[in-house]
């Protein structure tokens, strides 16, 4: 049996009086909040992967390698982005936006409505991704060394990703 933190046993507690979309969106939350506030160890995290990823995935494990397949082929944020350009352009024709102009001018103010929900939704999944790939630290030669590389980026600072590796609390 594993022992919690109480930082886990917290959100044990929260999650299990939750409907699923709520753990669904505290879970985003979470993540995009560590993708915004760790940035730069994420990204010496990425560099590290992607790295291993040129050199074949040797050093991954079988959940890493599954991992990086299922971050490959990661559709969320372009769908995301394509839900929200096109409610963009239909809201901006509902509102009569550019009606006097040419029909192609309706395009330019609704790439926003693009580009920021694609980048917010592509940055929150590349954090929970980096999370999982760092989560076997305790099996795992190169989730250690993730960590590490993690640790080192983020010195000085209080980092709940540090927290909730630390705890073993997988957030599913």
């Amino acid at each position: 049996s594993q022992v919690l933190s109480p930082s886990s046993r917290k959100q044990l507690v929260s999650f299990a009086s939750c409907s699923q979309s709520e753990v669904v969106m505290e879970r985003f939350w979470w993540h995009l909040s560590a993708a915004v506030r760790d940035r730069n160890a994420f990204d010496e995290v990425l560099r590290e992967v992607s790295e291993e990823i040129e050199n074949e995935g040797r050093k991954f494990t079988e959940r890493q390698r599954q991992l990086t397949v299922w971050q490959q082929r990661d559709f969320m944020p372009s769908l995301v982005g394509i839900a929200f350009g096109c409610g963009g352009i239909a809201g901006l024709r509902h509102f009569r936006v550019f009606s006097k102009s040419a029909r192609w001018m309706i395009v330019l103010p609704a790439l926003p409505f693009y580009i920021v929900p694609h980048q917010i939704t592509y940055h929150a999944r590349e954090a929970e991704y980096l999370v999982e790939m760092m989560r076997e630290h305790k099996t795992s030669k190169f989730a250690r060394r993730l960590r590490s590389t993690f640790e080192k980026s983020c010195r000085g600072k209080d980092s709940p990703v540090l927290d909730e590796l630390e705890s073993g609390f997988e957030i599913e």
